[in-house]
């Protein structure tokens, strides 16, 4: 038999809008939505204020302004969200090596073999929230538990700024029974809705349902939730990997057909994509141009690079070419963005002998960063790059 597992959930608490309360006190304690376009995007996170007038990540902007007219309304700014969530990885990694990113906002932690370095699993879930409020301002909710799904469930029950720890007792189990159906990992609204149809509104209702009732409704999915549903979850903290790819992509708040319109903002998901590089470490091989019609057609085209690169130029420079393929006569742009895959790690490239030397790109790139990080985006652009 092996030891038990001790496995924590590091949930950060509404993250993009505690990010912009921390940074605008002016919101602090008020409704605040970040997402957009206003009248054609969803909610990327909403402030537990917010919260209270029934928004929730995914909804429809212009329902959540029908619900909440008072709210605040800001865009979001993922790349100023990364780099929060970057100084918060850090911090996960100077307990274990055994970090499974969620998105950049959760994480998994195995801290089985972690005691005699830096004590039991409490004191560490303890100590990283301490880490992490020290050094971003930011609250975070940890949740301790045998299994991926009692510890999640465990971060999720305590928030905000929580801490609870669920073992995998028959007394934790009969509790947690009780609880509906939707605490479940996995089960989102439409699941919800088709659990409640056959009856089943709790998670014991569930835990008590045959299997191969559930498994022919569900299928595989079925058979997860109904294993968490009775305490079973076998699932390990798979240590994070490389990504496939990096991509930024805008929703314009009309529909575009301008050709100018449109090579600015490829300026500005290019300069994002290049900070996203840098900041982790990688070139690219491979540009994807995405785009999505009026009528919500979507079609991607990509290019293929005769060598790794993370230069601003060159993936500005790809995706205007991958844009030139497109016919705007017929039909107006609603969405844009860019993606760099095949990616390949810094350290290893220049491993090269022979790989050519970007520093002249970099630096001119970097000083772009440093002062749109200051002023703003969009106040310098780069005079060669633009038509």
């Amino acid at each position: 038999m092996g030891s038990v597992k001790k496995l924590i959930h590091i949930d950060m608490d509404a993250f993009f809008a505690q990010i912009e309360q921390r940074d605008h006190p002016e919101y602090k304690n008020k409704p605040l939505i970040v997402g957009g376009p206003l009248n054609r995007g969803v909610i990327s996170t909403a402030s537990y204020e917010a919260r209270e007038y029934g928004l929730y990540s995914g909804m429809p902007l212009s329902r959540a302004k029908k619900l909440c007219p008072k709210g605040i309304y800001i865009p979001v700014n993922m790349e100023k969200y990364l780099r929060e969530s970057e100084k918060i990885k850090e911090i996960f990694f100077q307990f274990t090596p055994l970090v499974e990113s969620i998105g950049c906002d959760e994480a998994f932690l195995d801290v089985t073999g972690c005691r005699k370095l830096f004590g039991d699993e409490l004191e560490i879930a303890k100590k990283i929230k301490g880490r992490i409020y020290e050094k971003t301002n930011l609250t975070s909710s940890a949740g301790i538990g045998p299994n991926k799904f009692l510890a999640k469930l465990a971060s999720s029950i305590g928030k905000p700024n929580g801490f609870t720890v669920l073992e995998n007792t028959e007394e934790v189990l009969r509790k947690i029974q009780l609880m509906p159906v939707s605490y479940l990992w996995g089960v989102g609204k439409v699941t919800e809705n088709e659990l409640k149809s056959m009856g089943i509104e709790t998670i014991g209702d569930l835990a008590s349902t045959p299997l191969a009732v559930i498994e022919e409704k569900f299928g595989e999915t079925g058979r997860i939730i109904h294993k968490m549903a009775n305490g079973i979850d076998s699932r390990q903290v798979e240590p994070d990997r490389e990504p496939e790819s990096i991509g930024r992509e805008v929703t314009f708040s009309k529909d575009v057909d301008d050709y100018g319109t449109l090579r600015s903002t490829l300026l500005l998901l290019s300069q994002k994509i290049y900070r996203n590089l840098r900041t982790k470490k990688y070139k690219c091989r491979v540009i994807t141009l995405k785009v999505r019609y009026s009528d919500f057609k979507t079609i991607t085209i990509r290019k293929t690079l005769k060598r790794h690169t993370s230069s601003i130029f060159e993936i500005y420079r790809t995706a205007t070419a991958l844009l030139e393929h497109l016919d705007l006569k017929r039909k107006k742009i609603r969405l844009i963005g860019i993606y760099a895959g095949n990616l390949k790690s810094v350290s290893i490239l220049e491993g090269h002998l022979f790989y050519p030397d970007e520093s002249k790109d970099e630096n001119l790139a970097l000083a772009i960063d440093k002062i749109s990080e200051k002023f703003g985006e969009g106040k310098l652009t780069i005079a060669k790059l633009v038509k």
